[in-house]
């Protein structure tokens, strides 16, 4: 294979995001094929619609099947790399001065060919060692499902807590609107109240000051009566005996008939309007718990997706 050619079988199994060979290549809906890891990434940090990085056409799923031929050629392309030799010489045998590039699996170190014959050392080629932990489902890649999926998951548990943060937010509000609109609803009540009872005031007090005037006015006219009556008894003391004789049984019984005409005195008992209490007030604006609580599950529970 010429050097184009093998240029143009490199690029074709070359995940263009990590710009490496494919790990667990797959193939979404527009034909382009990437790592999945490397795509997952990319949707997960573009927060826009999942579209292809290359054509930006929308993927229609999100779950895609592992394209197993590429990633078999992109296993063996990774295999078949030029063994890279450390510049620092810790990849060079001491003994014998050749590359090491076995792995010994008993003690995880590399050995050079040479070395590789000693029966304690289990080995076997550092490129397919590492391919096998790479790609196969019981090492890296199986691991890897499952943190994607609790990555998920927590994302998922992370929207749920930011929507009902907002719902707690509109909850809140509501509760400020409301708090207010009684507050304001309690001092239209409390002038409402002061008005009535300033009125009902007013209205006693001229009805028991129209009492005592008119009252007032009876004991001066039955004063005055009294006040003759007494004027008549001092000039019936200087008339004629027979005069004294004749008229003292007409004022006699006028006497008594005056003496019993008792007025009565002005007892007022205006009415005691209760003063609304605070407790009384706040229970004409109690709002019932159970309406509460269900504005509080409406706006604090979204129901699980």
């Amino acid at each position: 294979m010429d050097s184009h050619a093998l240029q143009d079988f490199q690029s074709a199994l070359t995940c263009s995001i990590c710009v490496n060979y494919f790990l667990e290549p797959i193939t979404i809906d527009c034909g382009h094929t990437f790592c999945r890891p490397c795509l997952y990434f990319c949707w997960e940090e573009a927060q826009t619609p999942r579209c292809c990085p290359e054509c930006r056409k929308i993927a229609e799923k999100t779950d895609y099947r592992t394209n197993t031929a590429l990633k078999k050629l992109a296993s063996l392309a990774r295999q078949a790399r030029p063994r890279s030799v450390s510049s620092s010489g810790e990849q060079l045998c001491r003994r014998n001065g050749e590359t090491k590039w076995l792995f010994c699996e008993l003690d995880k170190s590399l050995l050079s060919a040479p070395c590789s014959e000693y029966p304690v050392h289990s080995y076997s080629p550092l490129a397919c060692v590492a391919e096998e932990n790479r790609v196969s489902d019981e090492k890296i890649v199986k691991k890897m499902d499952p943190l994607w999926q609790k990555t998920q998951e927590m994302q998922d548990n992370l929207n749920k807590e930011i929507r009902k943060s907002e719902s707690f937010v509109d909850y809140v509000v509501l509760r400020r609107n409301m708090i207010k609109v009684q507050y304001q609803m309690m001092h239209l009540f409390l002038l409402e109240e002061e008005r009535f009872q300033l009125e009902t005031l007013e209205r006693e007090a001229q009805e028991i000051l129209q009492q005592f005037r008119d009252s007032g006015i009876r004991m001066a006219q039955h004063r005055e009566k009294l006040k003759e009556m007494y004027r008549e008894l001092t000039e019936l003391c200087h008339i004629s005996d027979i005069e004294l004789l004749q008229d003292l049984g007409d004022i006699f019984e006028r006497i008594e008939l005056l003496e019993m005409q008792k007025l009565q005195p002005v007892n007022p008992e205006p009415s005691s309007l209760h003063i609304t209490g605070i407790l009384h007030m706040l229970n004409k604006f109690r709002v019932h718990n159970g309406l509460i609580q269900g504005w509080t599950n409406r706006y604090m529970s979204l129901p699980d997706e």
